[in-house]
């Protein structure tokens, strides 16, 4: 019994010890990142684009700790290396194993960009798959020298798509998925309800497949200096060795990452090379403010989500459209740049932002749509009414349509637990409608398919007011069909191809701000503050948390490290003095 006291005893204190300790080391993890490290006074960008990227940073603070890189920010900062002095080039471990092809044409532009200002990019493909990720490759393709390691050799490149249909293990379990659909080509729920490829699904992915894979091949052929046949003709033979892909003008040397990034130092005599996230880009807080309105992932409605553990991969619509109204109000901002990376979501959370939108413009405020990797069905409902929408060729977007329906599980249940669920109601006869228990009767069905139907009248409509176009034109090139935006642009569903900085361009040329006049970008939703997030988890004030994390931050920084040094070394001198033996 002793030892078993001790023991609890000893887990409680631990526990505690643990939790004491972790609170100020997590003061300390904020502390360092708030004292920033000396710079070097030339210096090459080392950027890995290995891990996946999201396209914009969270809006929780926390989630840095997490790693990894995010379009927006990467692109911010390779647009400020352009014009830094300091910076003399970039050095990229490139990535192999997938990326958005979207994402690839956005960092392809701004390295060109880079490399157009006088500056060097240097890439390392070290290629560990069977396969080959093609959109990777793009993004560097048209560097200084992109370098293959002898032993990855350069595998099989294009683009595959794997769907897993399940519509025969929910039969098989006693389960069923019932969806209304508006209409053929709207296929998300296919996977639930089909068994194969509808010729519609194919017929659509398909499309999309090539668009991209011709998109591709002509910025490699582009970027590389080989014609399209030849290049269709490289990549269509893969895989083979590196000394081949030097052969077809692939690649430019063999050699390993670390002969890769001595070769850029070599370029920049010197220089030293700093990680691309230690670098302090320089702030412009001069000039018109140009409005960045930032919407990644599913678009929900309900509370938003706050705090330490918060959910950052959804549009919360109550979050995005007081985004939209507090950027609307702010007299200085111009113009306002609305980021959306979204497969879509909730109409009714779509059409709260998107009433933001217009109310913003109402206001006098111009609004252009940035189209990121992919945002259709509620992601192009939320665009229809901007001012001008701007995608890259790679985009994927439209899926002008509308889905809806439920899972019924009621009988697995019984089956394999002998579950036995009643249901006792009041009310409209229609108050079971979703439940998962049993499918829509006849009523129900008949009641839900309205619903699908005003919902997908009602999108017609917008994107046709909002686009300048007759209902027939849009229901031309709706019906749930996605596009590319290169695609899109083709059937006047947007207006320019182009990225994140060329909506920015848009935006400013729209606020008629000149070309050679400053612009500094304001972030919408502000990043959430750290101290807060932290009161909110331990309970203390965030007052006090941010001062001692100044206070740690102070004590971090070289010249008070040093001065503390100078101090100890004083004392200790004065010690001495006191303690030595006096001759008197």
């Amino acid at each position: 019994m002793k030892q078993f006291l001790i023991t609890v005893a000893g887990v409680v204190v631990g526990s505690l010890l643990f939790c004491f300790l972790g609170f100020f080391l997590l003061i300390g993890l904020i502390g360092a990142a708030s004292a920033p490290a000396p710079q070097p006074r030339q210096m090459v960008l080392a950027l890995d684009l290995r891990e996946e990227m999201t396209d914009q940073t969270p809006s929780n603070p926390f989630a840095a700790f997490g790693g990894g890189n995010a379009l927006l920010d990467v692109l911010t900062r390779i647009d400020a290396a352009r014009t830094d002095d300091a910076v003399k080039g970039i050095y990229i471990r490139a990535n192999t194993s997938g990326m958005a092809a979207a994402q690839a044409e956005e960092l392809r532009a701004a390295l060109a960009a880079f490399r157009a200002s006088g500056k060097f990019v240097v890439a390392h493909l070290q290629n560990d798959n069977v396969r080959m990720g093609m959109p990777g490759y793009m993004a560097i393709a048209d560097s200084d020298e992109v370098w293959l390691q002898d032993a990855s050799e350069f595998m099989p490149m294009g683009l595959s798509a794997e769907t897993t249909f399940y519509a025969g293990t929910l039969q098989r379990y006693h389960m069923q998925a019932q969806f209304e659909r508006r209409e053929d080509y709207k296929t998300a729920a296919h996977t639930m309800t089909e068994r194969t490829f509808t010729p519609q699904h194919r017929e659509s992915m398909l499309s999309l497949m090539n668009g991209l894979y011709d998109t591709m091949l002509a910025n490699i052929a582009t970027d590389r200096g080989i014609t399209p046949a030849a290049t269709r003709a490289a990549i269509e033979s893969t895989p083979f060795t590196a000394t081949r892909a030097r052969e077809l003008g692939l690649v430019d040397q063999i050699g390993r990452p670390e002969e890769a990034e001595r070769a850029a130092l070599a370029r920049a005599e010197g220089a030293e090379i700093l990680d691309f996230a230690d670098y302090r880009a320089p702030v412009n807080h001069r000039g018109r403010v140009i409005a960045v309105i930032q919407g990644e992932g599913a678009i929900v409605s309900g509370v938003p989500e706050d705090g330490f553990f918060a959910d950052t991969s959804m549009m919360n619509s109550d979050r995005i459209a007081e985004a939209l109204l507090e950027a609307s109000e702010d007299e200085d901002v111009a113009a306002i740049v609305f980021r959306v990376n979204s497969p879509g979501g909730s109409v009714v959370a779509s059409d709260q932002i998107l009433a933001a939108l217009r109310t913003a413009q109402e206001r006098g405020k111009r609004v252009v749509i940035s189209m990121g990797d992919v945002a259709a069905s509620g992601g192009y409902y939320v665009s229809a009414y901007a001012d001008e929408i701007v995608a890259n060729s790679a985009t994927i977007t439209g899926s002008i349509g509308v889905l809806g329906g439920k899972l019924i599980i009621g009988p697995a249940m019984d089956h394999y637990l002998s579950t036995n669920t009643e249901t006792l109601t009041v009310g409209s006869p229609m108050v079971e409608m979703f439940t998962s228990e049993r499918p829509f009767n006849q009523a129900e069905r008949a009641a839900f398919a309205g619903f699908i139907d005003r919902a997908y009248t009602g999108f017609i409509g917008l994107v046709a007011e909002g686009r300048e176009m007759t209902p027939e034109q849009v229901r031309a090139v709706a019906g749930g069909r996605v596009w590319t935006g290169q695609q899109a642009l083709e059937r006047g569903l947007i207006d320019h191809i182009g990225g994140f900085q060329f909506a920015v361009q848009r935006a400013r040329a729209l606020a008629e701000i000149g070309e050679n006049d400053q612009v500094q970008l304001r972030f919408y939703p502000a990043a959430e503050n750290p101290f807060k997030a932290l009161e909110g988890l331990f309970g203390a004030s965030s007052a006090s948390i941010e001062a001692l994390v100044r206070i740690n931050a102070a004590l971090s920084d070289p010249r008070m490290q040093r001065v503390l040094a100078a101090l100890r070394e004083e004392d200790a001198s004065v010690r001495a003095e006191s303690e030595a033996p006096t001759i008197r």
